[in-house]
């Protein structure tokens, strides 16, 4: 069993990220305008394809740091949906894992 004081360090981990990818988030397009000519075009599809990747990423994990709040408040974080008990190290490394391993 997790600790409140481990559980309440990890509270402030996924806090301060989420307030990091959040503010990462909001600088994020997923389009730039680079002009109409022809190699212009051909970077803004690459600029828009590692720009979109980036926003379903962040918006992955912050999904995964809401998720492990909710269990942090209903008393199931460091356990994961089958059940299994998620290592404190694994949670140490990755405050949101949502897997056992």
């Amino acid at each position: 069993m997790l600790s409140s004081e481990f559980i309440n360090e990890m509270k402030s981990k996924l806090l301060e990220e989420k307030k990091r990818l959040t503010e990462e988030l909001s600088g994020l397009y997923a389009h730039t305008e680079l002009g109409d000519g022809q190699d212009e075009n051909a970077e803004e599809i690459a600029v828009d394809e590692v720009s979109k990747n980036m926003i379903f990423r962040i918006k992955t994990d912050l999904g995964k740091i809401d998720k492990a709040l909710a269990k942090i408040e209903n008393g199931s974080y460091g356990v994961d949906d089958e059940g299994a008990s998620i290592d404190e190290k694994r949670l140490r490394a990755l405050p949101w894992a949502d897997k056992a391993i």
